[in-house]
This record gives C-alpha cells, sequence and structure tokens, in this order.
C-alpha cells in the first residue's frame, strides 16, 4: 500500500483492489486513492475541470455518495479494447464538498484500515 501527502496535508492511501465507483452517476469508474478531502479515479469518459459532481462508491460494503469537484483530469494510458480499438484511460482528482460527518468517519476507518492502523 501507498500512501503519500496531498497538498492539503492529508494522506492520500492507495486503494489494494479496484473498487469500482461512478463520476456523475453516469461514468464508470474505479477508484486509485482517497483521502479525507479528495479521491483519485480512473475511468475512460472525459469530465472536465471544474465540473461538480457526485462520487459513489462503496467501502466495506457501504456505499458513499459524495458532492465533489473535478479539480484535474488527464490521460493516464490507452488501452486496447476487445474490438481491437484503443481507449484513452483518464486519472482524476476530485476534491469533497461538503461530506456528511458519516462519510467521513467511514473514509477515515477506511484510510486507517489501508494504514495498517486498525
Amino acid at each position: 500500500m501507498k500512501e503519500k501527502e496531498d497538498r492539503r496535508g492529508n494522506i492520500r492511501c492507495a486503494v489494494e483492489e479496484q473498487t469500482p465507483g461512478r463520476i456523475t452517476a453516469i461514468y464508470d469508474a474505479f477508484l486509485i486513492n482517497v483521502s479525507m478531502s479528495g479521491a483519485l479515479m480512473e475511468h475512460s469518459d472525459l469530465v472536465r475541470l471544474g465540473t461538480l459532481s457526485v462520487l459513489t462508491f462503496s467501502i466495506q460494503g457501504q456505499k458513499v455518495s459524495l458532492k465533489c469537484r473535478v479539480v484535474r483530469s488527464a490521460v493516464h494510458r490507452t488501452e486496447v479494447r476487445t474490438d481491437g480499438e484503443r481507449e484513452l484511460i483518464f486519472r482524476t482528482g476530485l476534491e469533497f464538498l461538503d461530506a456528511p460527518e458519516d462519510s467521513l468517519r467511514l473514509i477515515a476507518e477506511y484510510v486507517d484500515s489501508l494504514r495498517g492502523e486498525r
């Protein structure tokens, strides 16, 4: 498990197993890392900087939905799909906005478990 401190002073923890999620209910994505203030997602759809969205994913069997803002998004790599066409894979950084206390508590417990503190 990798972790590093982000610019906002929170520890970001890499997710050890592929965790599916959704951005704005229509974009399938995978959680790459998470902190108390945001998350990094990987996906194949273009999302624009500054877009307000809802990020939905599950932590330890519990669904989390958080309002967020797209703070960065860039092509990370390309993949070849099963039909032979190339597909762009983006990594998008999301900042949580007005996160409910119960969601923050669940994220804190998850981050602690990833860091081996529980």
